[in-house]
């Protein structure tokens, strides 16, 4: 039975009706018991599933991975879930009694949190649904290793210490007016300072934490099935949240906290809508846009030789979906592009990569259509590919998400495997530490005015969302490139109530290649300074920075950016360094900077990425009075492009563009 197709036409005001229409036939279903040959829950799989699992575990593709899982040292690792997993699909007792022996392990916590709520009572978020899902997982495939009364104290403690406090974190966050103040506990095991909290039942509950609680208190939910009292509300609370998580997830498929977030949410939401359908015959699948994720993540790609796993990483994302993610979307939906990412571009496999995999669906390469990729959330990523050689440029605007920084209209470029203009990679989440600056936006390749980014907070309340926002205000491709334009204006007025405009324009030749950035700033009446910055990848310390009059070149050690740069007033070209130690990183710039001050300025950047051994382009602008030229040659491929300054996004007109 599904409600779902339904749901997504009618949106959020009728949740609280499918919430009680779906629980009444829920109460309604029969647990059938435990079959003979049977787990005792058969949570996500039965032993019936074995042979095909075991199959699974042999073919090339999780060659490797299955390698890694036979050869793993438990001692270091403490991982029982993998020993648990290893024990139901080999029958490998000494894998048995390793799960074993971790369960009664974790029985030994005090807590299987970190957070209180009143000072006193444990809140579940990410370690008590993971200690959760991992304690009911095992219970399911270790069962016949445990004795009764080992049996007895893990389903009182999957109760108490987990689907308890995990409760009450989704209670709090659907209702976060009842919440009597969430704190650290005391032995929390990480440096992070968060001076204001109040807010954060509302901030967690639109993130992944909701997803990976859901996930986790789901498979204790069944495993204590008819055992406990209170599951009735527990599968309505369940219920309630999968909808409200689902509901953050874009029409698309896109999610705003990237796509390394979005992984760890499945994991769990994979458990959620796995182990529902399994033991109620509900079928959750059709609430998202599943398949649209997989686009979304493959528009995220972006494989480099420092992290050949790597996104584009707005935010503090990172690597894309593991091949679990891929592998259940291909098997529900019959999709075989879903299929062919989790084949080709998936940067890890799971444990659940051999309980999904379907041979019988035939993989299909993405298409060279969707090169070009304007998400819902107002990111733009074009491309000529998805290898680790191909051209990617990538812009983030859009409104303010969990786990952002200050890059409103930043823009991320990656040519031959190296990132030429990059975003900083996971800066700290503690606010005290000097590399809290790597969040700014002094530290992205944005618009600075008088040396001063966009809105951005200083932390208290943690990696939250800031005010800031952007919005494309127009976008599209033509032939042999594509262009957009977004407005900031919103985020650098809430700093500069002066600001009266700021745009960026961006024009992609991927044949030629050439990158054209063009930045219009207006303000109402002071005269400001104004520049652009332009960083690159130096985690490796091997990134070279030249500038000199109106050009820079960027050099790493596969590929290099050679820019020219004009503007008016006219402009400077430096480099510099962000104060910081270099315990925490060399973060080098090229600032390209107005001269004089202006309540008006209007910046060029033209630049083409090429390996190292290419000649360097001829790349000319020109201001004729009544408009800017900007000529490229490279090689026999050849732009002519007219720029007309007039108002606050400019206009632009592509004269000749021979590329072929």
């Amino acid at each position: 039975m599904k409600f779902f197709p339904m749901f997504l036409l009618m949106k959020r005001n009728w949740r609280a009706l499918l919430v009680l229409l779906i629980g009444l036939q829920l109460q309604n279903s029969v647990y059938a018991g435990t079959p003979p040959d049977e787990f005792p829950v058969n949570l996500l799989f039965s032993k019936k599933d074995i042979p095909r699992i075991f199959q699974n575990t042999q073919l090339p593709v999780f060659k490797e991975y299955w390698k890694s899982l036979l050869e793993a040292d438990y001692e270091k690792d403490k991982n029982f879930l993998r020993e648990a997993f290893l024990y139901a699909v080999t029958g490998d007792e000494q894998r048995g009694e390793l799960a074993r022996k971790g369960m009664l392990e974790t029985l030994k916590l005090k807590r299987w949190d970190f957070f209180l709520e009143n000072g006193k009572h444990t809140v579940g978020f990410l370690q008590a649904g993971r200690l959760t899902a991992w304690m009911s997982l095992s219970y399911d495939w270790i069962y016949e290793l445990l004795s009764p009364e080992e049996r007895a104290e893990v389903l009182h403690q999957i109760a108490e210490k987990g689907m308890v406090p995990c409760y009450r974190a989704l209670y709090g966050m659907r209702y976060p007016e009842t919440v009597k103040g969430w704190s650290f506990a005391p032995d929390k095991p990480w440096n992070i300072d968060v001076p204001d909290m109040s807010r954060w039942p509302v901030i967690l509950g639109h993130n992944n934490f909701r997803a990976v609680v859901a996930g986790g208190m789901a498979l204790g939910m069944y495993t204590l099935n008819g055992k406990d009292d209170r599951i009735d509300d527990w599968r309505e609370m369940l219920l309630d949240s999968y909808y409200r998580f689902v509901d953050l997830i874009e029409p698309d498929g896109s999610y705003d906290e990237g796509v390394s977030y979005l992984n760890y949410a499945m994991t769990y939401l994979i458990y959620f809508v796995e182990v529902v359908d399994r033991q109620e015959g509900l079928d959750l699948f059709d609430a998202v846009n599943y398949q649209g994720m997989m686009d979304y993540n493959l528009a995220m790609l972006m494989p480099y030789h420092l992290d050949p796993a790597g996104s584009v990483n707005f935010g503090d994302a990172g690597y894309s979906l593991n091949s679990a993610v891929g592998f259940w979307i291909a098997r529900k939906s019959r999709d075989g592009l879903s299929q062919y990412v989790a084949q080709n571009y998936a940067p890890r496999h799971n444990l659940l990569s051999f309980v999904h995999y379907d041979s019988t669906i035939a993989p299909t390469a993405p298409s060279p259509n969707d090169y070009f990729k304007h998400l819902s959330l107002d990111w733009i990523v074009t491309r000529t590919g998805y290898e680790m050689e191909d051209l990617v440029v990538a812009m983030r605007s859009g409104g303010p998400m969990n786990h952002e920084h200050g890059d409103r209209n930043s823009v991320i470029l990656k040519y031959n495997g190296e990132i030429l203009l990059a975003d900083q990679y996971r800066p700290t989440y503690n606010r005290l530490l000097p590399d809290w600056l790597l969040r700014t936006s002094v530290a992205h390749n944005t618009i600075l005015i008088d040396g001063e980014g966009h809105q951005y907070h200083h932390g208290e309340e943690g990696t939250n969302e800031s005010k800031a926002s952007a919005m494309i205000v127009r976008s599209g491709e033509r032939a042999g490139y594509s262009y957009w334009a977004s407005d900031a204006t919103p985020a650098y007025a809430l700093v500069n109530k002066d600001v009266k405009s700021v745009t960026r324009t961006v024009l992609v030749f991927p044949d030629l290649p050439a990158l054209i950035v063009l930045d219009k700033v207006m303000k109402s009446e002071q005269l400001s300074s104004f520049s652009a910055r332009w960083f690159a990848e130096n985690r490796d310390k091997k990134a070279e920075f030249i500038g000199k009059e109106n050009t820079f070149i960027i050099t790493r050690p596969h590929a290099k950016f050679y820019a020219v740069c004009a503007g008016s007033p006219k402009v400077k070209v430096s480099t510099g360094k962000l104060s910081l130690p270099d315990s925490v990183g060399v973060f080098k710039y090229v600032d390209v900077g107005t001269k004089e001050k202006a309540n008006d300025a209007f910046l060029v950047m033209a630049g083409v990425p090429m390996t190292l051994d290419a000649t360097q382009p001829e790349i000319s602008i020109k201001n004729t009075g009544e408009s800017w030229l900007i000529e490229i040659v490279k090689d026999k491929k050849n732009l002519k492009l007219e720029i007309l300054d007039d108002g606050k996004v400019p206009e632009f007109e592509v004269l000749a563009y021979q590329y072929e």
